[in-house]
């Protein structure tokens, strides 16, 4: 229901305790022998009193069956106002008849002279005090009293407006007749260049949503899909995407690392590409696909057609799961994309064939290279186990990592959310408001805290980072404080899967004794709870050590 549809029913509350209240005055009076009121009287008011309840129930339920036309400026008709109630109205003369025929030797429509006066001054004055409350409400809420479309109509008519101007032209319905994929290199490709240049790509409307009302909303969704996550996850999975466009979900099995991204383009409307990576992938080949020579055409994987898509959806966000993706050594198969990654926006794009063997190429390709658009975001999962190989620190740093090391428990609360979109250009506007928020970002205080512990990991463990971490930590702490977190936090997240990640393995002399001095720097700084993951992570080291 529409807020006036709630609102309306609270009022229609009021007034039937008006009645009450009335009735109870009436009452004192009687007892007071002011003036008698028979026990047939008591009755009629009774059911006028019923009549009233019906009467606000009615008016719910009508504003609810058209929340879909009832905006915050709607005004309604004097014919919807009669319609609304009618059911009252009718009720209510039911009830007087009735009340008149079971109490009446008279005749069938004559009542008790003063008592029956009494009983319709009541109704009159319970129905006026009806309509009295919710056209005062009503005109104090709105000035203009104008009616406007729904959301869902708006959207309706944006979609509409899309589509007609997305149609195509008559010359790109001949260019498309061209394309012909039984003779492309790119088979695949060239048929979604025909599909586009048909049907081309319009853009949902977005939602209108803040970063901590996007992170609350989908931490909902996920309880709704019997999903548990902790909110820093939450925060850190959206953070994540703010600093960069490589992700690694890492942690036990079965702790929910593929299901994050899953639900994420579930609540989002964003698209999802799942690829499980094998044990015997060696380099490029096995992930965006290989020219076959034989055949004079280029086998093209699933990721390379979701990838290529991607360029022409540019507003949709594109998550690419790489299941497990240390099942393989992720240098082998992932180099070329850790490498192009680190350069500037515009030289995003990978070579998938030296050169072009004739034939009619794809439309989104640079020659013969993929391009890697802005809205594309590569997310890993990694378990933790024997049979799978350990992640290089050339990795983590480029990454944003997030730690799954803990199954979550259900929290007994579950709501129904609805799903969203959100729109990649959304998105991005958000993380570049929040960065640019100085109410968000790390004062002087939290800089020189953090380089007094960056300062002594780097004297007791020989342990640095340069630009590229410490970028993803300027970017990354804003938006975590956008999306309803705490400067400290993130700042434990980040020093934790960033910085003392780089100890796990290390048995250098010495380390046991520079790991209680950090422990002791840590706590004069910061609480408990702000630097958690990094105790944890320091608990962890000194168990294996001591």
């Amino acid at each position: 229901m529409k807020k006036i549809t709630k609102k309306t029913c609270e009022n229609g509350i009021k007034c039937i305790l008006f009645i009450a209240v009335g009735c109870f005055v009436l009452f004192m009076f009687h007892i007071l022998e002011a003036f008698v009121v028979d026990r047939q009287t008591w009755y009629l008011i009774a059911l006028i009193t019923a009549a009233a309840a019906v009467q606000w129930a009615a008016l719910a339920v009508f504003l609810h069956y058209r929340s879909d036309e009832i905006g915050e400026t709607y005004k309604m008709e004097p014919l919807y106002w009669f319609l609304a109630f009618l059911p009252s109205i009718v009720l209510g003369v039911l009830f007087i008849i009735l009340y008149s025929a079971l109490h009446s030797s008279v005749s069938f429509f004559a009542v008790r002279g003063g008592n029956f006066g009494l009983a319709l001054v009541i109704l009159l004055i319970g129905t006026g005090l009806c309509y009295l409350f919710d056209y005062a409400y009503i005109a104090a809420t709105k000035k203009n009293q104008v009616q406007q479309t729904t959301v869902k109509i708006v959207k309706k008519e944006a979609r509409a407006k899309a589509k007609k101007s997305a149609e195509p032209s008559k010359e790109e319905e001949k260019l498309a007749k061209k394309l012909d994929p039984e003779t492309a290199v790119f088979p695949d490709l060239v048929a979604m260049d025909k599909e586009f240049l048909l049907a081309p790509y319009a853009p949902a409307p977005s939602a209108k949503v803040t970063l901590r009302q996007l992170c609350d909303g989908f931490n909902a969704y996920l309880e709704s899909h019997e999903m548990y996550y902790t909110p820093e996850t939450i925060r850190a999975f959206v953070s994540g995407l703010a600093c960069s466009h490589f992700m690694i979900l890492e942690g036990l099995s079965g702790t929910g690392k593929t299901s994050l991204p899953k639900y994420f383009a579930e609540y989002a409307g964003t698209n999802v590409c799942f690829t499980s990576v094998q044990a015997s992938w060696k380099d490029r080949s096995d992930i965006l696909g290989y020219y076959n020579d034989f055949v004079g055409k280029f086998k093209e994987t699933p990721f390379l057609r979701e990838l290529y898509r991607a360029n022409y959806e540019t507003d949709q966000i594109s998550l690419m799961v790489l299941d497990e993706m240390n099942l393989s050594r992720i240098e082998y198969y992932f180099a070329d994309f850790l490498s192009v990654l680190e350069l500037d926006e515009d030289q995003w794009k990978i070579e998938l064939m030296p050169a072009s063997t004739g034939g009619v190429l794809p439309a989104k390709l640079d020659g013969c290279s993929v391009v890697i658009p802005q809205n594309v975001w590569f997310i890993g999962t990694a378990n933790k186990d024997d049979s799978t190989f350990t992640v290089t620190d050339k990795v983590y740093d480029r990454a944003v990592i997030i730690d799954f090391s803990q199954r979550n428990e259900p929290n007994g609360v579950r709501r129904s959310v609805p799903a969203i979109h959100m729109g990649a250009g959304e998105l991005q506007a958000l993380y570049d408001e929040a960065v640019a928020n100085p109410a968000y970002n790390l004062t002087r205080a939290d800089f020189d805290r953090f380089s007094a512990l960056s300062q002594f990991v780097l004297e007791a463990f020989d342990i640095n980072f340069g630009n590229r971490i410490l970028n993803q930590i300027v970017r990354f702490v804003p938006v975590y404080v956008a999306c309803g977190g705490t400067s400290a936090k993130a700042l434990d997240l980040m020093f934790a899967r960033k910085v003392l990640r780089k100890l796990e393995g290390r048995f250098d002399d010495g380390i046991k004794a520079n790991l209680v001095k950090l422990e002791k720097l840590i706590l004069q700084n910061y609480s408990k709870t702000d630097f958690s993951a990094t105790l944890e992570v320091i608990a962890r080291l000194k168990r294996k050590l001591f």
